[in-house]
């Protein structure tokens, strides 16, 4: 049985997924309906939902926010974490939705979790335990499944969707497993605040705030919001107090019920109609859940704890 701190960690991951899965889906949608451009919307998400966290900071604890910056290690640290993780996991995924689609963009961001259980055998020098290694395959097998309905070909996409795909998965990757020792000194929402203003400030100079394209009316401005604050404020953070209670192997892999919330809310929301197919993709991400959960207690080494 999980005890009180994995159950949260559990808990928070998939809950930061499932909002993850849902703002793809409103990503396309703007993309396709409303002729938003796909790097304004990743750029600007950042910077708004940025400035709106340290603004909050600053309210309830003053100076405290500039804290990080006093230690060259942690600024160096705090550096690489926006513009390496924080910017082209988000940066990443919605160019690849942009040149593709949101099924596409988040199977190739889901190679993460297999190149997080390959960093810590190659770390610590020791293969993935069974569970582990089969949680693995049925994560990937179900987000592959839910994305092309099982036809290889139906993942011919165009060599930047590709790019910023792979590009997207390897930031993922690296957002999880690289904060260790910032976590354990630094409060979450400070990282998050911080990663979200340097990422979105840095790509303002490719896609700055003031030219959007698109069209602009309740509707775009609603979707725009929605995913400012329950695309990129809310979920990275709570995703990162999941990977503080139960490691970034676990939580990489119980973050793969992001496409399950993705096909959830394209049925209820766009009227995708499923097939057999993709009730099978549902199961193989939900065993990953219980696989992570039965697996026996071990003493466990990881990049975040």
């Amino acid at each position: 049985m999980l005890n009180n701190r994995s159950t949260r960690g559990a808990l928070l991951c998939i809950f930061s997924a499932s909002l993850w899965g849902f703002t793809g889906t409103v990503g396309q949608f703007l993309f396709q309906e409303m002729g938003v451009s796909s790097k304004w919307l990743a750029s600007n998400r950042m910077f708004a939902a940025g400035i709106l966290l340290l603004l909050y900071i600053y309210w309830r604890r003053g100076k405290e926010i500039f804290s990080i910056w006093k230690n060259k290690k942690d600024a160096k640290d705090m550096l690489l974490f926006s513009l390496i993780g924080m910017l082209f996991t988000q940066y990443g995924y919605f160019l690849a939705i942009g040149h593709s689609n949101a099924a596409t963009a988040t199977v190739l961001q889901y190679l993460a979790p297999v190149m997080i259980v390959i960093y810590i055998s190659i770390r610590y020098h020791k293969m993935p335990s069974f569970f582990e290694f089969f949680a693995v395959l049925c994560a990937l097998l179900g987000t592959f499944l839910l994305a092309t309905h099982g036809n290889v070909k139906s993942l011919t996409i165009s060599p930047l969707a590709l790019f910023w795909g792979l590009v997207s998965a390897v930031a993922l990757a690296f957002y999880t497993a690289f904060p260790k020792r910032l976590l354990q000194k630094y409060d979450t929402i400070l990282l998050i605040a911080w990663g979200m203003f340097i990422g979105g400030f840095c790509t303002n100079f490719v896609a700055p705030f003031w030219r959007f394209e698109g069209v602009l009316n309740p509707v775009s401005i609603g979707c725009i919001l929605f995913v400012i604050f329950f695309g990129a404020m809310l979920p990275y953070l709570t995703f990162l107090y999941g990977v503080k209670y139960i490691g970034p192997t676990k939580s990489s892999l119980l973050a793969s019920v992001e496409p399950l919330s993705s096909t959830v809310a394209s049925v209820l929301w766009l009227h995708t109609h499923l097939e057999w197919i993709d009730y099978i993709g549902i199961g193989c991400i939900i065993a990953t859940v219980f696989l992570l959960s039965i697996q026996p207690k071990k003493k466990e080494q990881t990049a975040v704890q």
